[in-house]
């Protein structure tokens, strides 16, 4: 037996010294030199890329002089340099792969440097579009796109590699987001004074999270480069950095691998792996397209007197309609959606602002659905005798979104109006408060807006506020709260108890119980969230009033944004106190834990019931 044993130890042994290479022909194997030379341009691009992204940054961010402009300069241009050489290599040495195979993104960044990489060989001409082609902005223009869609690739690849878990790599993406904006808002340019790290940390979050919330005057403090930023940090907050990411690698290499899709699926709300890409393009095409018609409805709905410039004003519009669909709650115009000349002026400005707030709230999935539906009607219509006819519904989660969110918006106005119609609304016609009360109904659920003062509220307006912050949005929106979704579920569960139904059901659907055992734990952990975070805050500011914590702390945990004005007195370790909620809230603590600790697979372990007395 021994001698048998011996014998296959030999075999294994010599098998893998055969196929093993040593380590000092390592070096003469084509192959292995190939793929170190791979890996070195790869990471040397990725750092490239970084620094080209730090570099124009710093060129409009910084108040240099011409000297250190001059450096910053050639610094870009050596980026430039490497990227050609990349581009050009892979061109000459693996053109079928790193073209031909490459989706068109690939195709368009490349294109780009090697203009920019000619155009730096090319003198002014004084014709306009070649002096544009060889001039400064397109360099900048060119760097930073080849330098995201590469990023977001390899990042992709990366996360493929080491099969990291989605919540945690969602999780990941923004904090990296929100240390790269406080950078960026620590740079002068972006503030008109200086801030501390504290504030500008706090506000990335805050706009990274969709929350609202912040410890400055955002129209005196932040200059237009200062409010670029921070709607670039709302936009890639609102959608995800996931949703960004995925379709620059997508189309920089013109597929993904199945575990990408899997991680995308997770990520952004998909059916089925068929509609991953339509889904991520559906949502861009909708943020774009609502935030758009938004704009210019605003535009056309708010007094001139208000600005300066029609710049100003086009500013204004484009920066409102965003912060609204995002769910943000920032606004740069001083006393924000307060300011008396919007207040008591035309109040179909509140109603658009109120209904590009819903249409953030409801989420993309809904969206989707809806218009799945008007497709496939109109082309019933039209085509009714060339196509096969089929059916699209709306589904389960729609109509409960939909119906419960109506309600909430009814009931809640209904009640904002009774609480406060001698109070904040007092001096306003009956008109004006009808519109304010909708508007601060819809409010608390998603945005942090504000145009009546939350610290002159009833004791009953707060309680009211405080409900609907704890319900929030629908799932995969950009709204915060334990979700309506979750709100719904939990009633239909309390009516199944009550009636005796094993299950909970809705329209003649029933819904798992998975379903309502997530529901119950996402709604548990809210509320415990709730009384850590105030009992933390009120251990660190112990003068403050009970009502203006809790109010901050709901606020800043369903990502409000809302505030009794206490934010701007906090201390620094309250203030990151606040960012870990906003944190946590935006997203969510049962899907790290799930991330962190759960299992890839059910556990079927069963034990012998026994009754628990639940009277």
């Amino acid at each position: 037996m021994s001698t048998k044993f011996t014998r296959i130890e030999r075999s294994i042994k010599r098998a893998l010294w055969q196929n093993a290479v040593r380590p000092s022909n390592r070096l003469k194997d084509p192959a292995c030199i190939l793929k170190c030379l791979f890996i070195f341009c790869n990471v040397t691009t990725a750092l490239f890329a970084l620094a080209a992204l730090s570099g124009v940054a710093s060129y409009y961010g910084l108040y240099s002089s011409n000297s250190e402009l001059k450096n910053i300069e050639i610094g870009l241009h050596v980026c430039l340099a490497w990227f050609a050489l990349n581009v050009v290599l892979a061109l000459i040495f693996d053109f079928r792969k790193y073209f031909l195979e490459a989706g068109w993104l690939k195709w368009l960044v490349n294109i780009l440097i090697l203009i920019s990489a000619i155009g730096f060989f090319v003198p002014t001409t004084g014709v306009g579009v070649i002096d544009f082609f060889t001039g400064q902005d397109f360099l900048f223009i060119s760097l930073v796109s080849y330098s995201l869609v590469f990023l977001s690739a390899k990042c992709l690849a990366l996360a493929h590699k080491r099969r990291m878990n989605p919540s945690i790599l969602l999780a990941g993406s923004f904090i990296f987001v929100i240390l790269v904006g406080s950078f960026l808002f620590m740079l002068p340019k972006s503030t008109t004074v200086p801030i501390s790290y504290t504030d500008a940390f706090f506000i990335a979050t805050s706009a990274v999270c969709v929350t609202g919330l912040s410890t400055l005057d955002i129209s005196q403090v932040f200059t237009p480069f200062g409010l670029l930023i921070l709607s670039i940090l709302i936009q890639i907050g609102g959608l995800g950095l996931i949703t960004f990411t995925s379709v620059f690698a997508i189309f920089y290499s013109g597929s993904a691998s199945i575990y990408n899709q899997l991680l995308v699926r997770d990520a952004v709300y998909s059916k089925s792996m068929d509609a991953l890409i339509p889904t991520l393009l559906y949502m861009l095409l909708f943020t774009v397209a609502i935030e758009s018609i938004g704009a210019v409805l605003i535009y056309f709905s708010v007094p001139d007197t208000l600005f300066s410039t029609t710049g100003d004003k086009v500013i204004f519009s484009l920066f409102h309609a965003m912060s609204a669909f995002c769910n943000a709650g920032f606004s740069n115009l001083k006393d924000g959606l307060s300011n008396p000349i919007l207040l008591y002026g035309n109040q179909i400005f509140y109603l658009e602002i109120s209904l590009l707030m819903f249409l953030g709230s409801i989420g993309f999935p809904i969206l989707i659905n809806f218009k799945d539906i008007v497709v496939n009607r109109i082309s019933t219509k039209i085509f009714k005798n060339k196509i096969k006819d089929r059916t699209v519904r709306f589904d389960l989660n729609t109509r409960l979104v939909l119906r419960t969110s109506v309600v909430l918006v009814i009931v809640g106005s209904v009640l904002f109006f009774i609480s406060e119609y001698n109070g904040t609304l007092k001096d306003m016609s009956f008109s004006s408060q009808v519109i304010q009360s909708i508007f601060n109904a819809i409010l608390p659920r998603t945005t942090g807006f504000a145009s009546v003062n939350p610290a002159e509220f009833a004791p009953a307006t707060v309680l009211i506020v405080c409900i609907l912050m704890w319900i929030g949005g629908s799932s995969q929106s950009m709204a915060g709260g334990i979700k309506v979704n979750v709100f719904a579920v939990l009633l239909l569960s309390l009516r199944a108890t009550i009636t005796g139904n094993k299950e909970p059901s809705a329209f003649n659907r029933s819904i798992p119980l998975s379903i309502v055992q997530r529901a119950y734990a996402v709604a548990f952990l809210a509320t415990m969230m709730v009384f850590f975070f105030t009992i933390v805050l009120v251990y660190l500011e112990p003068e403050m009033s009970m009502k203006a914590i809790i109010f901050e702390v709901m606020s800043s945990l369903f990502t409000v944004g809302s505030s009794m004005g206490i934010t701007a007195e906090l201390s620094s370790a309250s203030k990151y106190t606040l960012c870990l909620a906003m944190f946590l809230g935006r997203v969510g603590l049962l899907s790290l834990l799930i991330g962190a600790f759960g299992s890839n697979r059910e556990i079927e372990r069963q034990y012998p019931p026994e009754n628990i007395i639940i009277n």
